[in-house]
């Protein structure tokens, strides 16, 4: 019987880890992987004893970032259940609407969010049963400590396929309702097995063979560093010592799923170097599938940290390396020390540490959660504090030798407005990888990471919830590679190609709307089969919304194709005016927005946050535009305003801000 993909990824972790190792700490909270699998058993006992919780059913999951979010989507998951995570920002007719769409059976949630739930819950006739996190419970409601001290730990197996839903994302429905995305296992995990083979296509190729240094450039030796991390346990002994020459290839890739690229390894300046394909001459070359797919890999690797995991370990390795699964070039001793190199034990500094600050309800979050905690072991830091607040990340960032994390767009910012202000030498040397994602960022946001950062290597994620999330990837590791715009190269096992108005796709260099079609591609809108058709077509190309362009392999991003302003019959596109206008030395952030007008149609105008202690004029901001863009792409009127509205991950919500500042006659302060 077939667990659910993320409870095997857990639970191999569960058993075989050290008993002491943690996954997660929040505040004064540090829970171990044998702790929270207690928990998680304990938690899907119950919802499947006294809530009577079977495959299929919906719960929503209402709560900031915390181990009960963890623990309550791993336990419904467990079951076959569906997650269903609440948007915590959510009024009580949201939540009305969110419940009732989803055909929610129940919901977890803490109690903080009582109000909103009691508001709700008159109108939410389906929900059988409330389960908050919290001390004080309102009536007819149960403890969530109170339901694990009633349960018992024991594995529950339920049949759970990669092709069923895994999770329901709602969007921010910034345009109608929200929308509920299905996400399938499947959907997810070979969306991250596919960025995990891209980061391999990014390395240096086997041409270079023969360079004796370590890495032409800073970015190629972050990039090598990382990649040495998520998969070094494969090939961490196979050399004798640091003056070892020889060149080892691995041509393994899988039976299905995302296949893993030829990879060769030497020693360069006494590290291990790897290189992306197949040199003519070598030393040892492993070649055949040692698995089927690269999830066995990753579920093998937790077994060397114990003898049980050995035991169990070793009949697989001997049939692949010494009975014939994997072909040989090399000797005897070769093969011994592969299977010696996938059964030690990995050093204790490769334990990954990540802090993750977006909420979880967010697919952003919730897919990196997925990747970094369940299929690479790292810990999980998570902030106690429901607010952001860049001190004290930084200072957590600090106490707790912070290698990975991942921060909005908006979130870095405020990082490095911060340390601009009070801490202008500071560097981290501890953060090697730095995600970001569900908004653009800037060229010279990075350039300021990679200075107080000096280690790090940016890895910029570009996709929607509809593609599970990653449609591109864009990595920077120094200067060199900064581009505005650019969201990089496409997830390998993707087809994407850009069209015209009417469907026709366009040459390189041309601006239209991105499709995509593959295996990351979501099942669907929950019961909404006329936006699901409307948004994949008969072919299966998923209609994104987003306009963009190829140059020299490189997905480029323009905008959202419903934010482009129609003036007097010429197309303006808010990005490329904006990315303009913020350079203005008065200007903190600013927003583009069409405005009705009798004779243009529309009108450009921009809606802008002075910089503290800067007053600029309408007139200056106009003034600073001419020949920078063509006339009718300079803003007409320009309104101040002291903040923008923001989603919880730090998008600005452009909607809104039309509905505040839209009017024709909008004042200029507001």
């Amino acid at each position: 019987m077939a667990k659910s993909p993320f409870k095997k990824m857990f639970d191999i972790k569960a058993n075989y880890y050290p008993k002491d190792r943690l996954s997660i700490v929040y505040g004064k909270k540090h829970l171990t992987w044998k702790e929270e699998q207690a928990r998680i058993n304990k938690l899907a006992y119950m919802l499947k004893k006294k809530y009577k919780v079977i495959k299929g059913d919906k719960v929503a999951v209402l709560m900031h970032n915390r181990p009960e979010f963890v623990e309550a989507n791993l336990a419904l998951q467990t079951l076959g259940a569906i997650p269903v995570p609440v948007n915590y920002r959510y009024v009580a007719s949201e939540l009305e609407f969110l419940l009732n769409n989803c055909d929610a059976i129940g919901i977890i949630f803490e109690e903080s969010a009582t109000d909103i739930v009691m508001g709700a819950k008159p109108s939410s006739p389906n929900v059988r049963f409330y389960i908050c996190v919290g001390e004080t419970i309102p009536e007819g409601m149960d403890k969530y400590d109170g339901v694990l001290a009633a349960g018992k730990n024991k594995d529950i197996k339920v049949n759970v396929d990669p092709d069923d839903v895994a999770v329901i994302i709602y969007t921010g429905g910034t345009t109608g309702r929200p929308k509920g995305v299905m996400l399938t296992y499947e959907n997810m995990l070979v969306n991250q097995e596919a960025t995990i083979k891209l980061l391999v296509t990014f390395l240096p190729s086997v041409d270079d063979i023969d360079y004796p240094k370590y890495a032409r450039s800073k970015g190629e030796a972050k990039l090598m560093n990382v990649l040495n991390l998520l998969i070094g346990q494969m090939y961490q002994n196979l050399f004798k010592g640091p003056e070892d020459r020889k060149i080892l290839v691995f041509d393994i890739g899988t039976k299905t799923g995302v296949d893993i690229p030829p990879m060769t390894i030497r020693q360069v300046e006494e590290k291990v170097k790897i290189f992306n394909g197949k040199p003519e001459k070598y030393d040892v070359l492993f070649r055949g599938s040692i698995f089927d797919q690269m999830r066995d890999f990753i579920n093998l690797l937790p077994k060397s940290y114990s003898k049980k995991g050995k035991l169990s370990l070793l009949p697989t390795l001997i049939w692949k390396f010494l009975l014939g699964g994997v072909k040989l070039e090399g000797s005897f001793g070769d093969r011994m020390a592969m299977i010696n190199s996938l059964m030690a034990k990995p050093d204790d500094d490769s334990l990954q540490r990540m802090l993750l600050t977006p909420p979880m309800f967010h697919l952003a979050a919730y897919a990196l959660w997925t990747f970094n905690w369940l299929i690479s072991g790292a810990l999980i830091v998570i902030p106690e504090s429901e607010s952001f607040v860049p001190q004290e990340i930084i200072e957590l960032s600090n106490r707790e030798n912070i290698t990975w994390t991942f921060f909005v767009p908006t979130q870095w910012k405020r990082i490095i407005k911060y340390l601009e202000k009070e801490h202008p030498d500071f560097k981290l040397d501890s953060l090697k990888v730095a995600f970001s994602g569900a908004a653009l960022l800037r060229a010279k946001v990075k350039k300021q990471i990679l200075k107080y950062f000096p280690e790090v290597l940016i890895i910029d994620v570009f996709g929607q919830t509809e593609m599970a999330p990653a449609a591109s990837v864009k990595i920077d590791g120094d200067e060199s590679s900064l581009r505005d715009r650019s969201v990089g190269q496409v997830v390998p096992n993707i087809e994407i190609k850009i069209v015209d108005e009417n469907g026709n796709e366009v040459p390189e260099g041309v601006t239209g709307e991105i499709y995509y079609r593959g295996p990351n591609v979501m099942k669907g809108y929950y019961g909404d089969a006329e936006k699901t058709a409307a948004t994949i077509d008969e072919d299966g190309w998923l209609h994104s919304g987003d306009l963009g362009y190829f140059k020299n392999g490189e997905l480029y991003t323009v905008d959202r194709k419903k934010e482009c302003i129609n003036t007097g019959g010429e197309k303006v596109f808010p990005l490329e005016v904006e990315e303009i206008i913020v350079e203005h030395p008065g200007v903190k952030e600013v927003c583009v927005i069409g405005v009705p007008d009798e004779d243009w149609g529309s009108t450009v105008r921009a809606i802008v946050i002075p910089e503290e202690g800067a007053k600029p004029t309408a007139q200056e901001i106009m003034d600073f535009c001419k020949g920078k863009m063509a006339g009718y792409k300079k803003p007409r009127s320009v309104v101040f305003v002291k903040e923008f509205p923001l989603n919880p991950v730090g998008k600005v919500l452009r909607q809104k801000i039309r509905e505040l500042y839209g009017k024709p006659d909008q004042p200029q302060e507001a």
